[in-house]
């Protein structure tokens, strides 16, 4: 993974999970997914961007943590934590549908990942970050 997609990867989880310990019954469910999360990505801080399989095993898990944030949020905050998962999602099929051994395919499909979700991405991290630090506080890891 290049290091432009591990800052991508990097900002959407910092600063859309800021780590959360858990809430009230409504949304303990919802805090517990966003601390598993912050743990499978700080995991994929040691994949090997050379090694495609880890990246690519890497982004499913991340993908697949990130739909169960979605599933999890409450209401009010689903529609945002839904774009997050959808913006995972694409960028997972984007590294899953080129090789390693074509960079300018791969850059090319990461780039229109991003640009599918730049209208709506950089807005729903912030109101997903400000509901799981006003819902899920305190956070353990601080």
């Amino acid at each position: 993974m290049t290091a432009a997609n591990y800052g991508v990867l990097a900002l959407l989880t910092t600063a859309l999970f800021l780590g959360c310990g858990k809430g009230p019954d409504p949304t303990a469910n919802f805090c517990e997914a966003v601390v598993e999360l912050k743990e499978i990505d700080r995991l994929s801080f040691d994949v090997s961007p050379s090694d495609d399989p880890a990246v690519r095993g890497a982004l499913a898990q991340t993908a697949a943590q990130t739909a169960r944030v979605a599933r999890e949020a409450p209401i009010e905050i689903r529609g945002d934590a839904e774009v997050v998962a959808a913006f995972t999602s694409a960028l997972t099929h984007a590294f899953n549908d080129t090789e390693f051994s074509d960079p300018l395919e791969r850059s090319a499909a990461v780039g229109a990942a991003q640009q599918q979700f730049e209208d709506q991405l950089a807005e729903s991290i912030e109101n997903l970050n400000a509901f799981v630090a006003r819902t899920c506080s305190p956070a353990p890891y601080e």
